[in-house]
C-alpha cells in the first residue's frame, strides 16, 4: 500500500449529468507520497492550516472548491 495525499470537494463533481450513468464523486487523489503516515499528516495538516496557492510540484490549489485535504492508502498501481 502507498501513502497518498486526497482531498474532498465542497460540492462533489457530476459525471455524465441526466443520465442513467451520473454519478457524484466528492474525494480524488492528489499524489501519491513517499513519507510515513505520519509525516504525511503533517503535511496535510500544514495544507489545511496554511491554505498554499500550490502544492510542491506547482499544482494549483482551487481553495474554493476544495474543502480539505486528508491521508489515505491506496495500491500501487502496476
Amino acid at each position: 500500500m502507498m501513502t497518498t495525499i486526497c482531498y474532498k470537494t465542497i460540492k462533489p463533481v457530476v459525471y455524465n449529468e441526466g443520465t442513467e450513468y451520473e454519478k457524484k464523486n466528492d474525494t480524488f487523489l492528489a499524489y501519491y507520497t513517499c513519507a510515513d503516515k505520519e509525516k504525511a499528516q503533517y503535511e496535510v495538516d500544514t495544507l489545511n492550516t496554511t491554505k498554499p496557492s500550490t502544492l510542491f510540484n506547482g499544482q494549483k490549489i482551487d481553495w474554493t472548491e476544495i474543502d480539505f485535504f486528508f491521508v489515505d492508502e491506496q495500491e500501487l498501481f502496476d
